[in-house]
């Protein structure tokens, strides 16, 4: 369920920042010109700088994606860490099975010693 309402949130946001106008992540901060003149230059800024407009930074697209990358990274720490306890957890069982092993067998081997004894002295 929150999965369905945080990609509404993301439709929606995308919804609106296509329809409203690019004026706020323009560098020049400017919102457009008064005359004839000042409108195709407007016009023609806006579209050659639509290549950075969405990957710049500062608009809204960059920060997501700077957000992804920096998830990423963490996930990628947080599975590094996880295979390093795993393997360290490992380890430690087979160092106490061995352990285990070595007691079995030396106790087989002293419960073997006192029959022997017991038959021996009958």
């Amino acid at each position: 369920m929150k999965r369905f309402m945080g990609l509404g949130a993301v439709a929606l946001a995308l919804v609106v920042v296509s329809s409203s106008n690019a004026w706020g992540q323009c560098r020049g901060g400017g919102g457009g010109g008064q005359s004839a003149s000042g409108t195709t230059t407007a016009a023609a800024g806006s579209a050659g700088s639509t290549g950075t407009l969405l990957t710049g930074p500062g608009s809204w697209a960059y920060d997501v994606m700077m957000a992804q990358q920096m998830q990423a990274a963490a996930l990628r720490q947080q599975m590094a860490i996880a295979a390093a306890k795993a393997k360290y957890r490992q380890e430690r069982k087979s160092q106490s099975q061995a352990v285990a092993r070595q007691r079995r067998a030396s106790e087989l081997y002293r419960r073997e010693q006192s029959r022997q004894t017991l038959l021996a002295n009958r």
